[in-house]
C-alpha cells in the first residue's frame, strides 16, 4: 500500500457483492496480508457485528483480497486496544447501522484523533459514510429513529455529506433530505456507487443525486 496516502471511500451498500470498480480501487492501494479493522455501529450488538464483519471479510476474500489480521472494535475491546487496532490498520471499515449510536460510541472511545491521523484506507458504509464528515447534516428519517434533523461534529475525514440508499428512499424521506440540504450539500448515493477522496481530490463512481440549497 502507498502508505503516504489517506484514502476515504464513502459507500452506500453492495447488495449483490462488491462491484468491479470498488475492488479495482481497493487493489490499487492495498496489497494483501495487512490488518483489517471493523468498527461497529452498536458496540453492544455483538451478534449482528460478528455476522456482518465476517460477511464483508468473506466478500473481500472472494475477490482475492486477504487480511493477515481482522479486529473488531466494539465494547469487547478496551479503549486503548481500539486505538491500537486503528493505528495498525491497513483498512478501517466503519459499519452501517445506527448512525447516532455509532458516533456516540466513537466519541466515547476517543477514536477520532486516531482515525484522522492514520494513513491508509478508511471505508464507510451507509451510517459509517455519514459519520466520516467534518460537519454531519443528518436528515430526519423516521424509519431509522432519526426523529428530527441532526447537525453534529463527525469524524472529520471528509467535507462531504451523503445520504445512502437513495434508490430505495420513500417520497417522505426525499422531502426530509431536501430540507436538510438547506444546511449543506448532500449527495444521495445509490447502492453500488461510492465516492473516493484521496488527499482532498474527489471522484464520484456510479450514480448519485446532488441536493443543494438553491
Amino acid at each position: 500500500m502507498q502508505d503516504k496516502l489517506q484514502i476515504s471511500l464513502l459507500t452506500s451498500g453492495f447488495p449483490n457483492g462488491f462491484t468491479n470498480e470498488f475492488i479495482k480501487c481497493i487493489k490499487k492501494y492495498y496489497k494483501n496480508n495487512g490488518a483489517f479493522v471493523y468498527i461497529a455501529s452498536d458496540f453492544s450488538g455483538h451478534i449482528k457485528t460478528d455476522k456482518y464483519s465476517m460477511t464483508f471479510v468473506k466478500m473481500f476474500q472472494d475477490d482475492d483480497i486477504k487480511f493477515k489480521t481482522v479486529n473488531i472494535i466494539d465494547d469487547r475491546a478496551t479503549k486503548q486496544q481500539a486505538i491500537e487496532y486503528i493505528n495498525q490498520a491497513d483498512i478501517v471499515w466503519l459499519s452501517g447501522g445506527n448512525t447516532l449510536k455509532q458516533i456516540s460510541y466513537i466519541n466515547e472511545y476517543n477514536l477520532i484523533p486516531a482515525l484522522q491521523n492514520r494513513k491508509g484506507i478508511t471505508i464507510g458504509m451507509s451510517a459509517g459514510s455519514i459519520n466520516m464528515a467534518k460537519r454531519v447534516v443528518l436528515a430526519r428519517d423516521i424509519k431509522d429513529d432519526i426523529l428530527e434533523l441532526k447537525i453534529y461534529d463527525g469524524i472529520g475525514l471528509v467535507d462531504i455529506n451523503i445520504e445512502p440508499h437513495i434508490d430505495g428512499a420513500k417520497k417522505e424521506h426525499l422531502e426530509d433530505i431536501r430540507k436538510a440540504s438547506k444546511e449543506a450539500t448532500i449527495y444521495g448515493l445509490f447502492d453500488n456507487s461510492f465516492i473516493k477522496i484521496i488527499n482532498n481530490e474527489v471522484e464520484y463512481i456510479g450514480e448519485y443525486i446532488k441536493y443543494e440549497k438553491i
